[in-house]
């Protein structure tokens, strides 16, 4: 009955501390929280470890029981240290020696107790002089030991020999005693039951201390790979495992070279069927090729078209961005080349399709060489990008700590200034009028040379008004100019998107209950947001634009990104104050109002009046009350904090008569914002400027970029129109358009349109895209190939370009807010997890709390989540090159062909590809963030305790030799028997 209300007892006490500790987990860092957890348990456990282990009236400290012999004391020192050897149920007891300052206090204050008054006391202990030397009983000296500082030397005692522990009213005393006396003398017996308390048996690091209770003693269980007495020697399985993981690590390496092995006719698998069938006449002519009945020569000859000579100009012309051959400007003879027919020789078998592949980038690798006016335009945005973020560090430094103490006139037009971006509808609403005043003058205009155009051919076409088109996704005009635009406009979109999810709580100026009107708010904001940008990407879609359209939209651009770069600078940090500011001066203005309505009523009695007063006072009290509870910085929970009584005075005391002073805001702001951050980088003491810059980062960088593309186009347009103002009337040609419906001129220097060019060599065989150029490709560039491999005949379009810009800068808008608000749940799912974990693991020894607030696993698992997506998405953008090629050669091995859709199912994958790519890729960031995040949490835990890895190596390693070495040795059978 005992033993099961002891249970029950038990099991109520960790269930109420359970339900506690949640219940009272405040927002502080998880290392305060969980170590407190730690550390009730495991005094929890030391109570009942004392309570089983320690038979009254033992005590117990330390791994060891202490028994105060007080009812039977000793006549002498060696009959206390008999008594002491003689306990029952005792194998190891005797006389107390003390070995620490910790355990010198518990014998004083728990065991033996202070004294009060003029009581005294003197107690045996495991201490004696033995050749004028003071010695514990385990032959260590005295004055070797940190408890020297209690011995008291008494001169008149020196003929005593034993010593003694001597307590009285504040003072406690080793000091010297006669070993025998007529009176009795108390002492203390000290039995050791835990050996491995604190690992004191010295197995080392590499060791784990295991009690041996029948025999009072104890061994060192050491780890996999080690051995001995203390665990500081290689076993020889550990030496076993050493020499297994060198051979796995081999056999990695040799299948790596094995996969690799790509001669003889291996490498053709993997091409489509003409490839194959093109590589196999090439080796060997007499090879059957039974599903392409050709002659083997005949891959090789050029099929010509009837309507040509039979030698055209542009077989054989050199083309511009491609390579031509090296001896062609030389005076000696070109070299000899092979019949086309000839089967190449052997050395020349391997490279062949590297040289092909040589022969068709290396025209367009020409072009990647950085121009200076390409130089230009990205040096100036990395630049100018540089110069506001450290503008913008500055300013918020100089913000905080100056104008922050300012009086409230001198920050009224900075109150005002913020106000009109504290919500999204003063921003948009500002640049939206500009935006549209753009659009009208470009319809305008164009309408009006339309209609000069017509009346000047005097054509029958009918006259319509100029309608302005976005977006072109088959234009190939500007395509990367609108892929930063399009950046842009994801950036603020994510924006919105962060404010409906992560700021839900938020206060706000203007807003209105309701989910609905919320909806209906946002999807608004995102068309006001479509609005501002439509002037530009207009003006960019445009082939020949005028000057006065890049002039209006530069000058469009500057004036956001100024506003942009104000409003990081100066309002970001003060949010939450202007919010609060924004509601005190409403709410001075209702007590105002109420007050002024108040004083009609002032001729029937003082009561009334004294009743209003007081009523509009502790309304305005409540009301402040509310706000400062709601006062969270930005942050889903409410403060624990009380209202300071300074702010208190200064709410109360406001009246019409004098206005809210924002030094007295800020006396109170850093009381407000006490509570410890739960973003990962303020446990690293990161400026919260600093993070912000990065943050916006690549929005600068685009939003510099388009500033500057802008206008640089609008001062190029200018100054040809200065030089060229007749270039019409002279006749001149006009640029070519780059777009897919456009035919391009045979006579024009300038450059052809990716698919005339595509069509104008797809039945044309050059015999100098065969041995020409055996160079290998080299090792960098083979895995810049990997993410990205430039090819003439394709470019991506504007909608593929737009998804994977949009792609990038959600992944990295995704990791930033991770990094910056998924502290708090990791704290609250760490809080309530490690408790019942640890309550459930009682055999398990709790090792002293540590600190362990996985911020590095935070930051590293959303780094390592980006960089897989980033490469990830760049791989894509490969395979959709790839497919596309595909696609033109007619080939749809990896992707279905146009029949298997209908018409109005193609249009709609096609319309949803975009969001669904996105869609997937923010649930998949997510999804593979948490997994690396507990992978890495299960390595911390593995490293920490590493004989878990070597209980598993155990058992993997031998499974592992032995399948690679089968591997291995089948690959050489089979090369060096079976092939031969």
């Amino acid at each position: 009955m005992g033993h099961n209300s002891s249970m029950i007892y038990r099991i109520f006490s960790i269930v109420f501390i359970f339900i506690y500790t949640i219940n009272n987990v405040q927002t502080a860092s998880i290392p305060k929280s969980g170590n407190e957890v730690l550390q009730i348990l495991k005094d929890i456990k030391e109570k009942v470890k004392e309570g089983t282990q320690c038979l009254p009236p033992s005590k117990y400290f330390a791994g060891s029981c202490y028994t105060y012999m007080k009812m039977w004391p000793a006549s002498s020192w060696e009959e206390a240290h008999d008594k002491c050897l003689s306990l029952p149920k005792v194998l190891d007891a005797g006389l107390l020696v003390i070995d620490s300052i910790a355990e010198y206090e518990f014998v004083e204050r728990d065991l033996i107790g202070r004294k009060s008054g003029s009581d005294s006391v003197s107690v045996y202990l495991g201490l004696r002089k033995m050749n004028d030397t003071w010695l514990w009983s385990n032959n260590i000296p005295l004055q070797e030991t940190s408890l020297n500082r209690y011995w008291v030397d008494n001169n008149e005692q020196l003929a005593y020999e034993c010593g003694v522990i001597w307590l009285a009213r504040n003072i406690s005393v080793l000091t010297a005693a006669a070993c025998a006396e007529q009176a009795l003398r108390p002492y203390v017996c000290k039995h050791t039951i835990d050996r491995c308390y604190n690992n004191s048996g010295g197995c080392g690091k590499y060791g784990t201390c295991v009690n041996i209770p029948l025999m009072n003693s104890y061994k060192c269980r050491c780890r996999f790979l080690y051995s001995g007495d203390r665990c500081d020697g290689w076993s020889s399985q550990g030496l076993q495992a050493i020499v297994g993981g060198i051979i796995i690590i081999i056999a990695f390496i040799g299948s790596y070279f094995i996969n690799l092995d790509r001669t003889g006719d291996q490498w053709s698998f993997r091409k489509s069927t003409v490839e194959h069938y093109q590589a196999a006449t090439i080796y060997s002519p007499s090879r059957p090729t039974s599903y392409m009945p050709r002659t083997p020569n005949a891959i090789d000859r050029i099929i010509r078209n009837p309507c040509l000579p039979d030698q055209p100009d542009f077989v054989d012309m050199p083309i511009e961005n491609e390579k031509l051959p090296r001896h062609s400007s030389s005076s000696t003879p070109p070299p000899f080349r092979p019949s086309i027919g000839q089967p190449l020789e052997r050395k020349h078998r391997y490279s062949f399709r590297l040289s092909v592949q040589e022969f068709e980038i290396s025209s367009h690798i020409q072009s990647l060489f950085i121009k200076p006016k390409r130089l230009i335009l990205i040096s100036l945005p990395i630049a100018l990008t540089i110069a506001i973020g450290l503008t913008i560090f500055y300013v918020r430094r100089y913000v905080k700590n100056h104008i922050h103490h300012s009086s409230y006139s001198n920050s009224t037009g900075l109150f005002q200034f913020c106000t009109l971006y504290e919500n999204n509808y003063y921003v948009n609403l500002l640049t939206l009028p500009i935006a549209v005043v753009i659009i009208i003058i470009i319809i305008c205009n164009q309408t009006r040379i339309a209609y000069y155009r017509l009346n000047r051919k005097r054509s029958t076409e009918k006259f319509s008004i100029y309608s302005p088109i976005p977006f072109n996704p088959f234009s190939k005009v500007n395509r990367f100019d609108t892929m930063v635009l399009s950046g842009i406009v994801s950036h603020e979109i994510l924006q919105i998107i962060e404010e409906i999810f992560l700021k839900a709580t938020q206060i706000k100026i203007l807003t209105m209950s309701g989910p609905l009107f919320d909806l209906v708010r946002q999807i608004g904001l995102v068309i006001i947001i479509g609005m501002r940008y439509y002037p530009v990407y207009t003006v960019i879609e445009m082939t020949n634009a005028n000057v006065l359209y890049y002039a209006l939209c530069a000058l469009y651009m500057w004036t956001d990104l100024i506003l942009r770069v104000f409003e990081q600078s100066y309002c970001v940090d003060i949010g939450p104050l202007i919010r609060t500011w924004h509601k005190l001066q409403q709410l001075q203005n209702e007590t105002a109002s109420k007050l002024a309505a108040s004083s009609f009523m002032q001729t029937t009695t003082a009561m009334n009046s004294n009743y209003d007063r007081s009523h509009s006072s502790s309304r305005l009290r409540t009301f402040s009350q509310k706000t400062l509870g709601s006062l969270s910085l930005g942050r889903p929970r409410p403060l624990s904090t009380t209202m300071p009584s300074t702010l208190q005075s200064n709410l109360l005391n406001t009246n019409p008569s004098h206005s809210l002073n924002w030094s007295s805001i800020y006396l109170n702001y850093s009381f407000v914002d006490r509570n410890e951050s739960q973003s990962t980088f303020d446990q690293f003491n990161i400026d919260s400027s600093v993070i912000g810059i990065l943050k916006y980062a690549p929005y600068y960088l685009c939003l510099t970029y388009i500033c500057l593309r802008l206008t640089y186009l609008s001062m190029s347009k200018f100054y040809n129109l200065l030089l060229c103002c007749n270039k019409e009337t002279n006749g001149s040609h006009k640029q070519s358009s780059k777009h897919i419906y456009h035919e391009p001129d045979l006579h024009s220097s300038q450059k052809l349109s990716v698919e005339y060019r595509y069509v104008r060599h797809l039945l044309q065989k050059t015999q100098r895209t065969l041995i020409e150029n055996n160079k290998k490709i080299p090792f960098f560039k083979s895995l810049l190939y990997k993410i990205y491999r430039p090819n003439k005949y394709f470019s991506y379009s504007k909608q593929i370009l737009n998804m994977y810009m949009i792609a990038f800068m959600l992944t990295y808008y995704l990791t930033f807010n991770i990094l910056q608000g998924g502290f708090y749940i990791i704290e609250k799912v760490y809080s309530i997890f490690s408790i019942p974990l640890i309550v459930l693991t009682e055999n398990i020894d709790i090792p002293l709390p540590k600190p362990m607030n996985l911020k590095y696993e935070i930051i590293f698992a959303c780094i390592l989540t980006a960089i897989i997506y980033y490469g990830q998405l760049l791989w894509g953008m490969k395979n959709y090159q790839k497919h596309m090629l595909d696609v033109y050669k007619g080939n749809f091995i990896d992707i279905p062909p146009r029949s298997a859709f209908k018409s109005a199912r193609l249009m709609s994958q096609h319309a949803h590809y975009p969001g669904y790519c996105l869609a997937y890729l923010g649930f998949g960031y997510i999804t593979m963030g948490n997994i690396i995040f507990v992978a890495i949490i299960i390595l911390r835990v593995i490293w920490k305790n590493l004989f878990l890895f070597e209980q598993v190596a155990k058992v993997v390693i031998p499974i592992l030799v032995i399948y690679l070495s089968k591997c291995i040795l089948i690959w050489f059978l089979s090369r060096t028997f079976f092939l031969q």
